[in-house]
């Protein structure tokens, strides 16, 4: 059954992000299975568009046609899929569809008037973290994403379990997953160099300071560590010993992951956790806060290790414990390698496309 699809993106950015990833993942993939995939930017998260969000949208446009150049960069796109952008997102403005998939809460916000057009209205929920740790918006997602014209799928137990807490019952739980292609073992787990790495991410959920603290513990305790961390870095000069990558791209996160001995999250909240994965699936050993997300993959002792929230000391107590026992580091790695062998972007896609059929033949 070809099925015509939109994605709906809360918002128009050209840079990496995890969501973005997963959503693109799915239209490329639902492309390639002969369905008709829309994906949707509006310029501007507001519900109203400014004169410069409207001017920002013909200049994406311009590009696009006369230059002949792709709206994002830092993803490929399958060509058949066709990009909509919009000045500011609303039901009127959706494309005729058979499924329209609502990404992120803000979506399901600004498209609240009837759409019968956008046939059936499907979110796929990753906002626990946004739930958690922004109480003056707690009450805006809950109403976005309790909408009865609207059906949900989990993306983690975690994230079942807020929607459950706002009267949601969602239809499936459906975990992302990794393209085979881009994240593997290229360099041996058990020959790698004392290397640290952990994502730069400067939203409060993110938790970086606690990884920043216990990366500099760790530096005065033990010789011969090198300690990388990556991602939208500040104007705030990293701590000494600690090397700030930047952004990356994918060919340059896998040889990152794979320089890797330990790979460190220290997040406080994560719908799903995906560098995590990411990095178990190089070989990098994981030390993760037990944030939710991580905790449908990540087993303590077994294929990593879970540390508590917040706790720079058993953060670094954890680095150490590992770069002192090459054995434990070893076994946690592989096993996390093998955990996450059959997390891949195929099987969940799916499941995503087998939900969408028996919607449909419903």
């Amino acid at each position: 059954m070809m099925v015509r699809l939109t994605f709906v993106l809360p918002r128009y950015y050209d840079h990496p992000i995890g969501g973005y990833k997963v959503q693109f993942q799915y239209a490329n993939q639902l492309a390639e299975r002969g369905h008709e995939v829309t994906v949707v930017f509006p310029i501007t998260g507001a519900d109203r568009p400014t004169l410069r969000d409207r001017a920002l949208s013909i200049l994406v446009k311009f590009k696009r046609v006369i230059r002949a150049k792709s709206p994002i960069t830092w993803f490929r796109l399958e060509p058949k899929i066709r990009i909509v952008i919009v000045p500011a997102l609303s039901s009127r403005r959706l494309p005729a569809a058979d499924v329209t998939i609502l990404t992120a809460w803000q979506t399901a916000e600004l498209t609240r008037e009837p759409a019968s057009r956008s046939g059936i209205l499907i979110q796929i929920v990753y906002d626990y973290e946004f739930w958690m740790s922004d109480i003056e918006l707690q009450n805006r997602i809950e109403l976005a994403l309790s909408r009865s014209d609207v059906r949900h799928v989990a993306t983690s137990k975690v994230v079942e379990t807020m929607l459950e807490s706002i009267g949601v019952d969602p239809i499936a739980i459906i975990n992302a997953g990794l393209l085979e292609e881009d994240f593997g073992i290229d360099v041996p787990i058990k020959d790698r160099k004392r290397v640290i790495v952990f994502p730069y991410r400067p939203e409060a959920s993110k938790d970086v300071s606690t990884a920043l603290s216990a990366a500099e513990s760790v530096l005065l305790e033990e010789a011969g560590v090198a300690i990388e961390c990556f991602g939208k870095l500040s104007e705030k000069p990293l701590p000494n010993g600690i090397r700030g990558l930047g952004h990356v791209s994918d060919l340059e996160l896998r040889a990152l992951y794979n320089r890797a001995s330990i790979f460190l999250l220290t997040s406080r909240y994560e719908g799903w956790g995906l560098p995590a994965a990411e990095a178990m699936a190089c070989g990098a050993a994981v030390i993760s806060t037990a944030n939710g997300g991580v905790e449908d993959f990540l087993e303590n002792e077994f294929n990593g290790l879970l540390v508590p929230i917040a706790d720079e000391n058993a953060v670094a107590a954890a680095l150490l414990k590992l770069l002192r026992d090459d054995a434990l580091r070893v076994r946690l790695a592989t096993n996390g390698a093998n955990s996450v062998a059959n997390m891949t972007v195929q099987h969940s896609c799916d499941q995503l496309e087998q939900l969408l059929t028996s919607l449909l033949s419903a």
